[in-house]
């Protein structure tokens, strides 16, 4: 007796632990805005996002606390660019089967690259040596890094695939005019030579036909005689008439390789949290800039 009056309670008790399983959020840790931003446009309230990085720091070379790592390693999923860009993952155990590396589909075609070590202004520093990580500003492999984490979404909440689906068509859709218009100025561009301050525009350059040679320059670093004689050997055989800055560059600097005979343009990958607005509207921003370019008949 004492059986069957416990029976209506255990099931009771088992219906609502499968309730809330069903509702349970997936959490999610991204360990660079731009697939922060995607989450963000292809989760339901299914999810719970998370983006932890400094947005005073390159993700590529953050190095997170404690509480930050314990984070990444309770996430049900990690969303990762790949192609060695989370240098700190080397450092840190986090479950494999969390782990979502965006970047696996084309690592066939990773870029290798060569670099030296540098200083940025707060006192860090790194190289660039290895496999090329800003992949994301080639929009065609943005949009695989999106289907990537859409797929891994609709495992995790299969009863939201149909909306995630919806969100990545939309999602979708705005790489493809950013790609179809960084196509159209590669086309209008032609082969005049640019140069970028930094070695991080290898997809760029390559997938919209653009020829671009690199220097390993911070937009707000002290300018020394060392840095222009660096600029004036390389436009010796690369003869631009514009840089590529990722970051608005000092007054002092653009003057600098003004008198030069080189103009500043700023194109920011959007590594990290933008001051104002989103990642596509400084994709956005920075088609503007660059189409100008062409508008101005250079």
């Amino acid at each position: 007796m004492k059986t069957s009056r416990l029976l209506p309670f255990a099931l009771a008790a088992a219906f609502a632990a499968s309730v809330s399983a069903q509702e349970k959020k997936t959490v999610v840790q991204s360990t660079h805005y731009p697939l922060h931003y995607f989450a963000q446009r292809l989760a339901t309230g299914d999810f719970e996002l998370n983006y932890l990085v400094d947005p005073e720091v390159d993700p590529a070379f953050w190095k997170p606390g404690k509480t930050a790592v314990t984070a990444f390693q309770k996430a049900d999923l990690v969303l990762k660019n790949g192609a060695d860009y989370e240098k700190w993952m080397r450092r840190v155990s986090l479950r494999t089967a969390t782990q979502v590396d965006t970047s696996k589909g084309f690592a066939k075609s990773f870029i290798k690259t060569a670099g030296k070590e540098h200083s940025h202004g707060d006192g860090t520093v790194h190289s660039h040596a290895g496999t090329a990580f800003t992949t994301w500003i080639d929009f065609s492999q943005a949009a695989k890094q999106a289907e990537t984490v859409a797929a891994r979404f609709k495992q995790a909440q299969p009863g939201a695939a149909a909306k995630i689906d919806e969100n990545l068509e939309s999602l979708l859709a705005d790489l493809a005019s950013l790609d179809g218009r960084m196509k159209a100025f590669g086309k209008a561009w032609g082969d005049k030579p640019l140069v970028a301050s930094h070695p991080i525009y290898q997809y760029f350059a390559r997938a919209y036909g653009l020829k671009i040679e690199s220097l390993e320059w911070e937009p707000e670093m002290e300018m020394k005689d060392s840095d222009l004689a660096d600029l004036k050997k390389l436009l010796a055989t690369h003869q631009a008439e514009w840089m590529i800055w990722e970051d608005e560059p000092s007054a002092e600097n653009v003057a600098a390789i003004a008198a030069l005979g080189v103009k500043s343009v700023v194109f920011s990958p959007c590594a990290n949290t933008p001051e104002t607005g989103d990642w596509l509207a400084v994709m956005k921003a920075n088609l503007e800039r660059i189409e100008a370019l062409v508008a101005e008949g250079n």
